[in-house]
């Protein structure tokens, strides 16, 4: 982990003060576990740059830990954001009920075309799998807990 100084003088984690420096968001337990991988996966649906900010940020404002949200924001990485945004793009066309696009060799007339159904796609994807993960993290951990019990009592 990078000291208390090191973070203090990055220049793009300034804006978040001395909050990000905080233990109980570098301290695990049920409840900020679950709300770092649901920050971290709803930031990875993003098309957006700098998801790891965005993943900070949610972390921050509900409290959550902040190595696991960065962390999860890789389930978006070069070999994913390709099948992950095609999937948000058809789903925001079929939702905003547009004609799929014919994909020319020039983007920048097509991006017009491609940003809401994509944002629309991405951030529907992105909140359902955010409180996929929210869940299954809680029920990963009391099962856990319920076996540790069992066991203690065996």
């Amino acid at each position: 982990m990078p000291s208390q100084a090191t973070m203090r003088e990055h220049r793009l984690l300034r804006m978040f003060g001395e909050r990000l420096l905080d233990p109980d968001y570098w301290s695990y337990n049920r409840r900020s576990v679950a709300i770092a991988m649901a920050a971290g996966v709803f930031a990875a649906w993003l098309p957006l740059p700098l998801h790891s900010l965005v993943a900070i940020g949610l972390a921050i404002l509900l409290r959550g830990y902040l190595p696991l949200a960065i962390a999860m924001v890789w389930v978006n990485n070069p070999l994913t954001i390709a099948p992950m945004f095609y999937l948000a793009y058809q789903l925001g066309i079929r939702l905003l009920g547009l004609p799929a696009l014919e994909f020319s060799y020039s983007l920048e007339h097509d991006i017009a075309s491609i940003i809401w159904p994509l944002l629309t796609g991405a951030l529907l994807l992105g909140l359902v799998s955010s409180v996929s993960a929210w869940l299954l993290t809680r029920l990963y951990w009391r099962c856990k807990i319920h076996r540790a019990w069992k066991a203690r009592r065996r």
